[in-house]
């Protein structure tokens, strides 16, 4: 007890610096400044675009349009490289009676005006070579153990398969997106009263089973797109389940994954690698049968996003002109039969009528060139590349692509999901990669995991904060008094008045900090974290640690870290090496947020990422 008592005093005076015994400095005595993340914002340079006779390219789907816009402009849309279309307006969403939706619900059939139009839309669309997909979305959160309501959710999925055959449409195309909450276990409309996870898992399968066999009942001949891509999550288990259906019938029209992820990651890597990522995804879940089905009669249609960022009514094209055509010529290679546009306020923009009310300064015909000339990169490289994911049998392509597909722990919900990363900076542990996925397919059956035990990152911190930051971070170059010197029992200034330091341990099963939790205000502010590290004897190992958004760190007081960066924090995105004191030796992070997520992740490890069993970890010297 003196002894801690003497260690405070020391600490207060600002000598914090604990160095291990016969050491003149920690080996990290400057400051180590990550690199930038890699971004795929910037593209590959000195590529060569034009095309390829042995690349067959896919057909471009606009989303979305109306059953009028089609009729009105599919010859145009077909001039300008669009030569497919989501019919929207009018199955909204599943709950939808697509007989009512002309305000006339005793109109069936031929008597039906929307189904006129459709008809009408879907002639002259075969007349020129184009395709339509019926869309509907799921707005609404299902009831999944309601059968009741399930008796009605599956007369309209019937009722949609009907009026997409019956008016010529190519096949049905299903948006899960827009209740995706609803696709994680720890939603708060589960409750667990009288099923458990595994039950929720084999409820979601049998009625998303249940709707694709209705589908393929009244419509065997349908091509199935859906969209966006899933994780391990129920979202993944609805898309698995389809897929499942479609392989037990060797359905013809095949399954086509419609990517967002692509909307915006113009570099040919990147996009390249979420196509790798998504196969090694499904890989994993897929029965031999469906993973067999998929190869043989599945694609992935990659989506881009031109015009109108964030929803924004602006139509200034989210990327420059550059990336735009790196972009659009990957989504036209990875993808064997579709890829699609986004249009979200832009369809005018997109066909060129409201050129002329545009304000900005983007040349917007240099735009609308590159969806009409299609062209691709023309590199062998990325020919070869291109070949190989459109056989959705992938061989590793790391070496090539500088990337891989990695099950990844993002901060602070610390799911399990698959990512595309730089390959030298990636997970590369056998063991703890195995053990991710295995994990990660665990939680996807519904078990339920804890991370804990496989990574033993560092979830106990004294905390003390918020102090300011401002919308152009200036609050990770301040230098606040916990920087200077170190005395738990001092009060300082922050943003809401008096702070001190306090305790803070997530609970099981979260494997972060999720500074969030800690304190009340979040946005554009700062805050420290420290915890106090011992080894038996001055040992190597490394700190590995990630932080949303900016972060430094401190190993007795000599700063080892910096990352002044905006970004995400997942497991060991950076790696410090250190030699572990066999003194109690503060470690201080800093962590400065700008909106949203406010988090880090930290976790003491041997040279090959292993936990370092021999470190003591405390909240008081």
């Amino acid at each position: 007890m003196k002894q801690g008592v003497c260690v405070l005093i020391l600490l207060a005076l600002g000598g914090w610096g604990i160095l291990p015994s016969g050491a003149d400095e920690l080996p990290t005595a400057t400051p180590r400044t990550v690199r930038p993340p890699e971004n795929n914002q910037n593209i590959e340079t000195g590529l060569s675009y034009g095309t390829v006779p042995d690349l067959p390219l896919p057909k471009t789907i606009l989303f979305s349009a109306s059953p009028d816009e089609i009729i009105a402009d599919a010859e145009e849309w077909a001039r300008r490289g669009v030569s497919a279309f989501f019919m929207d307006y009018i199955a909204r969403e599943w709950s939808t009676d697509i007989w009512a939706c002309d305000g006339k619900p005793w109109t069936i059939g031929e008597s039906d005006e929307f189904f006129q139009k459709a008809k009408k839309a879907n002639e002259i669309c075969k007349r020129i070579g184009s395709e339509t997909f019926l869309k509907i979305a799921f707005d609404n959160y299902f009831e999944w153990f309601n059968d009741i309501a399930w008796q009605h959710i599956n007369h309209n999925f019937r009722q949609f398969a009907i009026f997409a055959r019956e008016t010529g449409c190519t096949g049905i195309a299903l948006d899960i997106e827009y209740c995706g909450q609803q696709y994680k276990f720890d939603w708060q409309g589960y409750d667990y009263k009288g099923y458990t996870r595994a039950d929720l898992v084999k409820k979601v399968q049998e009625r998303m089973t249940e709707v694709m066999r209705i589908l393929y009942d009244e419509f065997p001949d349908m091509v199935f797109l859906t969209f966006p891509e899933q994780s391990l999550t129920l979202g993944m288990v609805i898309h698995s389940a389809w897929l499942e259906e479609a392989a037990r019938r060797n359905a013809p029209g095949g399954f086509h994954y419609c990517t967002e992820g692509t909307y915006r990651r113009p570099n040919i890597r990147y996009m390249f690698a979420h196509a790798w990522t998504i196969n090694n995804l499904f890989e994993h879940v897929l029965s031999k049968r469906a993973l067999a089905y998929w190869r043989k009669h599945g694609s992935i249609a990659a989506g881009v996003w031109p015009f109108g960022f964030d929803y924004q009514n602006v139509m200034d094209p989210g990327m420059s002109l550059e990336q735009f055509q790196q972009a659009y010529a990957a989504s036209l290679m990875m993808s064997a039969r579709y890829n699609w546009i986004y249009s979200h306020n832009s369809r005018e923009l997109l066909i060129g009528r409201a050129i002329p009310n545009y304000k900005g300064t983007a040349d917007i015909p240099a735009y609308l060139r590159v969806i009409s000339d299609r062209q691709v990169v023309t590199d062998p490289k990325y020919v070869a590349i291109a070949k190989q994911l459109r056989t959705n049998y992938i061989d590793d392509l790391r070496n090539e692509l500088g990337l891989a597909p990695i099950p990844q722990v993002a901060a602070p919900m610390d799911y399990i999901r698959l990512e595309a990363l730089p390959a030298g900076t990636a997970i590369q542990n056998p063991s703890l990669l195995n053990g991710l996925w295995s994990l990660g397919i665990r939680a996807y059956k519904g078990e339920t995991t804890d991370l804990r035990p496989l990574l033993r990152t560092q979830t106990d911190w004294m905390v003390i904060g918020p102090f300011p930051s401002d919308p152009d971070w200036g609050g990770h170059a301040a230098v606040y008094p916990p920087e200077k010197q170190i005395n738990l029992q001092d009060t300082y200034e922050g943003v809401n008045g008096p702070v001190r330091w306090k305790e803070y341990r997530r609970p099981a099963p979260f494997v972060s900090v999720n500074l969030k939790d800690a304190f009340s205000t979040s946005d554009m502010v700062t805050a420290y974290a420290l915890c106090f590290v011992r080894a038996d004897r001055p040992t190597k190992g490394q700190i590995r640690i990630s932080t949303n958004d900016m972060g430094k760190a401190w190993l007795g007081g000599k700063l080892i870290y910096d990352y002044p960066y905006e970004g995400n924090a997942y497991l060991d995105r950076d790696v410090i090496d250190v030699i572990f004191p066999a003194e109690p030796t503060p470690l201080l992070v800093k962590v400065t947020n700008g909106l949203a997520n406010w988090a880090f992740i930290c976790r003491f490890t041997d040279e090959k990422g292993s936990p370092l069993e021999e470190l003591h970890v405390s909240l008081s010297p």
